[in-house]
């Protein structure tokens, strides 16, 4: 008996998680589509195949559903980022390449998604939006420069460019990655030519 309850409770749980992360994705792709103000929860319920009622069980608003939205990208873009780093964690070029990996690989996997970051460029008059895309990525970038400063400070790399504004150019390629897309062949948009700018820039010397 306490057997079956708590094999329904976990059933429970996992059917709301899952119903969870289809919202996030049927709002990611409504957002992208209409923008932030012409999306209605009505029409991101209707995407989803649930009632808007359900939808409200899961996200109080809709600021909160676009919130959740940016942080659920994020947050598997920082995970991708620290299974990298722990991968190579004294080997600092080989975790910068892998960092570009991983913008080369969600951008060409994930279209909704990774429009959606550039999407929220548009929102930062939003002073609340602005704060978070803003925390988001300055922590990324100061993560960056730590791991530039490492590599100068071993020799790794020979540029003689301010790190910090290196470590802003590095984070911004996930757009550029996003940007080349639509302008160059197939044969061109190659990870390869990502982290060989990079590495031209950086002067990377290994």
């Amino acid at each position: 008996m306490a057997q079956n309850i708590v094999d329904k409770s976990k059933e429970k749980y996992h059917l709301y998680e899952q119903r969870h992360r289809e919202i996030l994705d049927a709002a990611i792709s409504i957002f992208n589509n209409k923008g932030y103000k012409a999306a209605t929860t009505a029409s991101i319920a209707n995407a989803a195949s649930i009632s808007e009622p359900t939808l409200y069980k899961h996200f109080k608003n809709k600021k909160y559903l676009f919130i959740a939205c940016f942080h659920s990208i994020v947050d598997y873009l920082f995970s991708e980022n620290k299974k990298i780093y722990k991968q190579n964690p004294d080997d600092e070029i080989s975790y910068l390449q892998g960092v570009i990996r991983i913008y080369f690989d969600f951008v060409k996997e994930h279209q909704d998604k990774s429009m959606f970051l550039v999407h929220m460029l548009s929102y930062k008059n939003d002073p609340e939006l602005r704060a978070i895309y803003h925390r988001v990525v300055q922590a990324h970038q100061k993560h960056i420069e730590s791991v530039l400063m490492k590599a100068k400070e071993k020799d790794k790399i020979k540029t003689q460019l301010d790190l910090n504004f290196l470590a802003a150019i590095f984070a911004s390629q996930y757009y550029s990655v996003v940007a080349v897309k639509d302008f160059v062949s197939p044969k061109s948009f190659r990870f390869e030519n990502f982290y060989q700018f990079m590495a031209d820039l950086l002067k990377i010397t290994v």
